[in-house]
């Protein structure tokens, strides 16, 4: 049976509810299959220029190749809808131009065909060439032809900027890039040091970790530490980023930072199994080498590496000789393809040089327990007397004692506002925590980084992984109670499945005889389900027995009622929503309790659900001026006028409030979706 427009919208829908990554992809794959099945070519463009930029930014660079190739075959056969997406077809030319020479098993002929279709088109829509430019001189660079680039960067830095041209910092970005291969390191800092404070979604962290080379080569040590700390915490988490977060690797062998680097190494080497590139692995992998020949010259070739696979599954046991060895031979086999592939040995020169370079400085320190000083306003001594403590400790060979001043070194970096020194600290009391073998400790540390890393958007999926392993865990510390923990985790991440253990919490409030804590995180727990959920009558329930037993104030009673009620609407059913509502009110009657205005603005909503227009104005009226007046209830009385066909009432009505027919009708918290 063919799959119909509606059921194609809802799949869409279906597929942002996945996070970013392979979920999220598959989903994409399944609505692009039943849309070709369907025929449904519109929706099938649509939804494929939709997901090139999440194979793009998830590193999945493959998909994107395939997706992209279909749009432009579409985008000519079809003008008739696809012509208005020329501009953003013209604009993802540059994404699949950057990434096709990335993959050695490309012909040359391939990404050169495709600028001088991209030139083409460009051209034909009377468009600048700058972004042409500027691409052309990136694949020059990438095979080694510098002074090719420079030819093409300056016919860039000569061409009229446009709407298709790159941010201002990303412009600049490829011309950092280009400056260090060249080895002009005060062109470099010259090109990209104005554009190190913002830019688009690749910004600053990309510019921030092209500057470093040029920023150690021309002795600038402060500005090279700042961009290592502010960039490598953005780029951490993608996959996109997989070569740019080997420019940190190669930062950290240059400065004698090698024990700092191979806790990334270690963080990013299961990528490998499904790099973005051959490319991002071989740059990746010439960094590590880096790093690790570094310790191991140092004598800590057989130290132990955690090795995981792109699951989660933990590989065989590895030391850093081994995985030096591994990310050797990876290297040399990668920059070996593309040198046979580009007909030069550019590549593998350069890596080479990469795995065998030196170090500018003998150290620089980059965290606080190396030595960093802090930018405080206030001074605490306390804070320097714990760095000299972790060190006295380490010094004598006492590793948990030296842990154990690492996590007290993270709290009191936290209370004194430092949170990015504190988490950077937290971080390697962690791992040192877990050497130590101090489980409750390191569970506390994790905590802590749970705490700092939630109140940063960019490590929101880094806090999520955090709370999961907490909530694993068998047994927690005495300061962490289990229901204190889990409701901290509901109230800082919304997207976890959380309903089971907030039902375990509560019923460790109901053996203390804490009903309002029951209460509290059963609401919670109804908050994160929907109706079609099987638990969500059996919390339900437990509400209700707590409700009629009067554990619930009038006040968080008629909260519940509006929660569920809304999100019975939503699910389809407001004639159930309103029932529970008019139970409240009975309810709330026989108490003597007032009626909370956002609960008889709720009902009123209800009643147009159920086509009950006049008894939705009747309750919204009231709503509209004086103390009980709610900025939804005006909505709600001219929708409900012009349901009773009273369009003149409700145009005197709307010109009284300066309503906006196009804007303001469309607001209803309670649309069904």
């Amino acid at each position: 049976m063919s799959t119909s427009e509606n059921d194609l919208r809802d799949m869409m829908a279906e597929v942002y509810r996945h996070p970013p990554g392979p979920a999220r992809s598959a989903a994409f794959d399944t609505v692009m299959r039943h849309a070709d099945a369907a025929g449904a070519t519109e929706f099938a463009f649509r939804a494929r220029m939709n997901a090139i930029w999440d194979f793009h930014m998830g590193g999945d660079y493959t998909r994107a190749f395939m997706a992209f190739s279909w749009c432009v075959a579409t985008f000519d056969r079809h003008p008739e809808f696809a012509g208005g997406s020329e501009h953003d077809l013209l604009w993802k030319y540059k994404w699949i131009v950057w990434e096709l020479p990335q993959f050695p098993a490309v012909p040359l002929e391939r990404t050169v065909a495709l600028l001088d279709d991209m030139e083409r088109r460009y051209r034909q829509g009377n468009h600048s060439l700058h972004a042409v430019y500027q691409h052309r001189g990136l694949v020059a660079h990438h095979l080694g032809d510098l002074d090719e680039a420079d030819r093409w960067f300056d016919r860039m830095v000569d061409a009229k900027r446009d709407s298709l041209s790159d941010c201002a910092a990303c412009v600049p970005s490829s011309l950092v890039q280009h400056h260090v291969a060249r080895g002009r390191y005060e062109d470099a800092v010259r090109a990209g040091a104005p554009y190190t404070r913002g830019g688009c979604v690749e910004q600053p962290k990309a510019i921030l970790s092209d500057l470093l080379p040029a920023y150690l080569h021309t002795g600038r040590t402060a500005e090279a530490v700042e961009a290592h700390r502010v960039a490598y915490r953005q780029l951490r988490d993608g996959r996109h980023y997989l070569a740019s977060i080997a420019l940190h690797l190669q930062f950290c062998g240059l400065t004698g930072n090698e024990e700092h680097a191979l806790p990334i190494v270690e963080r990013h080497l299961p990528w490998l199994d499904r790099p973005a590139s051959p490319y991002a692995a071989m740059e990746f992998t010439a960094a590590a080498a880096l790093v690790l020949r570094r310790l191991a010259e140092t004598g800590a070739g057989d130290r132990p590496v955690r090795v995981r696979g792109d699951d989660g599954t933990t590989r065989a046991p590895a030391t850093v000789r081994s995985v030096l060895a591994d990310v050797t031979a990876r290297t040399r086999a990668l920059s070996a393809q593309f040198d046979a592939r580009n007909g030069n040995t550019y590549q593998s020169r350069r890596t080479e040089a990469c795995m065998a370079a030196e170090p500018l400085l003998d150290r620089l320190p980059l965290t606080v327990l190396a030595g960093r000083p802090i930018r405080a306003k206030k001074r605490d001594d306390r804070i320097d007397g714990l760095v000299n403590t972790v060190a006295e400790r380490t010094a004598a060979g006492d590793a948990a004692g030296a842990a154990l001043a690492q996590l007290d070194l993270a709290y009191l970096l936290r209370n004194a506002d430092l949170l990015g020194d504190a988490a950077e600290t937290a971080e390697e009391a962690a791992r040192a925590l877990a050497r130590a073998g101090l489980a409750q400790e390191r569970l506390r540390a994790l905590h802590l980084l749970f705490q700092l890393y939630v109140r940063n958007y960019q490590q929101r999926s880094d806090a999520a992984a955090l709370a999961t392993e907490l909530l694993d865990a068998p047994a927690l510390p005495a300061a962490l109670p289990r229901e204190t923990l889990v409701e901290e985790i509901a109230d800082r991440v919304p997207d976890l499945d959380l309903t089971g253990h907030l039902q375990r919490a509560a019923d460790i409030h109901r053996r203390r005889g804490d009903t309002a804590g029951e209460a509290r995180l059963l609401r919670k727990a109804i908050g994160r389900i929907g109706p079609q959920s099987e638990q969500w009558q059996p919390v339900l329930d437990r509400l209700d027995q707590l409700i009629e037993a009067d554990a619930l104030a009038s006040d968080e009673a008629a909260q519940m009622s509006v929660h569920v009620g809304r999100a019975l609407s939503v699910a389809g059913d407001p004639a159930a929503g309103w029932e529970r509502a008019e139970r409240t009110v009975a309810a709330l009657t026989a108490a003597r309790a007032q009626e909370p205005v956002e609960h008889r603005l709720h009902r009123a909503w209800l009643a147009l659900k159920m086509d009950r227009p006049v008894d939705a104005e009747a309750l919204a009226a009231p709503l509209t001026a004086g103390d009980d007046f709610h900025w939804e209830a005006p909505i709600v009385v001219v929708r409900s006028l012009l349901a009773q066909g009273r369009t003149g009432d409700a145009e005197s009505y709307m010109a009284e409030r300066g309503l906006d027919a196009d804007e303001d009708l469309d607001y209803d918290p309670y649309a069904i979706g």
